[in-house]
């Protein structure tokens, strides 16, 4: 019989930031913010959440929201002075209507090497349903001042599956993306959680033979066009990768600050909620684990999870694995998902659940 092994752990390298702060709330979200030309008091409780941290290396940070590129120069910096100096991959969430060439400049001085920003779609009559507040045109200008400013590693968010989007308009959108010859994608399909707008108005989630269509598409476009697709809803040129992101999905541990952000040190989640207050969150490390691995075209490195957790999810599995043989391979030490299997890795998740947890 497996044994269970005391899990080991590496230091905590990476660290994400939630600023909570938004200019107003789009339809779509129910991520944690506040509408609010006051931080004083959220940046105090969030500074001081990271001087307790003590952190002296780091190789990943990540300032997400809500919208980051909301804060003024002085706000950034009492949050980004408690950083070490060097990190290898700092990236910055940003909407479109807030990125002028002297923000972007300012991010450049401070070691910003990376930006996130948040399109959703270039279609003008979609953003407006959606509550956005930038053009189509301003999402160009944005990525143009920003290269301008010596920015290379950018990324932008895609949402498909909107209110009355069709097929066609998730072309344009990937087209258009194509065109800028950027080195990443996020693209999400809608989900309508109950606390966002849409889920008050009682918006209904797009037709599922469409949206799998639509999904399709963009998955043998962007392979076609020289994308990998390393995670189930992200697409890299090669080597282009979210070094950040590949932390949550490779089993490591991570900071997480602010309001509404979530974290893992000593392989325990937490949240962080309205009050600054660290709340544990009861997970299974290993289904997790198993989980975070298998969204990704690297799969989940056997030999490490042996050595974290003791036991061997090839034999523990092994009849789910056989069930969908097709779909899984194990090589160089590596059990992973092919692209179909990714795409039903939710149903192939369930079946690896304890019963007991089905109930």
């Amino acid at each position: 019989m497996e044994q269970e092994a005391e899990v080991t752990r590496s230091p905590v390298r990476s660290a994400y930031v939630h600023i909570p702060f938004c200019h107003g709330i789009c339809s779509y979200c129910a991520f944690y913010r506040r509408i609010s030309q006051d931080h004083t008091g959220w940046l105090k409780q969030i500074c001081d959440q990271i001087r307790k941290a003590d952190i002296r290396e780091l190789d990943t940070l990540y300032f997400g929201g809500g919208t980051p590129s909301i804060l003024t120069e002085e706000e950034f910096d009492r949050i980004r002075f408690l950083f070490p100096d060097q990190i290898h991959e700092f990236t910055m969430e940003c909407n479109p209507e807030d990125i002028t060439p002297e923000k972007a400049a300012f991010w450049k001085s401070r070691s910003v090497n990376r930006i996130s920003m948040g399109v959703q779609t270039f279609d003008d009559r979609l953003l407006k349903s959606i509550g956005r507040r930038h053009s189509a045109q301003k999402a160009r200008e944005a990525v143009e001042i920003l290269r301008r400013a010596g920015f290379e590693n950018l990324s932008i968010d895609l949402i498909f599956g909107l209110p009355g989007q069709t097929l066609k308009d998730v072309e344009r959108d990937v087209m258009e993306f194509l065109q800028m010859d950027l080195p990443h994608l996020s693209i999400y399909s809608l989900q309508i959680e109950p606390d966002s707008v849409f889920g008050k108005q009682g918006v209904h989630p797009c037709d599922e033979d469409l949206e799998a269509d639509m999904f399709e598409w963009i998955i043998r476009t962007l392979k076609e066009s020289g994308y990998e697709h390393y995670e189930i809803s992200s697409f890299a040129k090669p080597g282009r990768y979210s070094q950040h992101n590949l932390a949550y999905w490779q089993d490591r541990d991570f900071f997480g600050f602010g309001p509404g952000a979530s974290g893992r040190e000593q392989g325990q989640r937490y949240h962080i909620d309205s009050r600054g207050q660290r709340i544990p969150e009861e997970t299974d490390g290993p289904f997790e684990a198993l989980m975070m691995g298998l969204r990704t075209q690297f799969g989940v490195d056997l030999s490490s999870f042996r050595e974290k957790y003791g036991w061997d999810p090839g034999r523990r599995y092994a009849d789910v694995i056989k069930r969908y043989a097709p779909h899984f391979c194990e090589q160089d030490g590596r059990l992973f998902l092919d692209e179909n299997g990714r795409e039903i890795l939710n149903t192939i998740l369930v079946d690896m659940l304890p019963e007991e947890s089905c109930e």
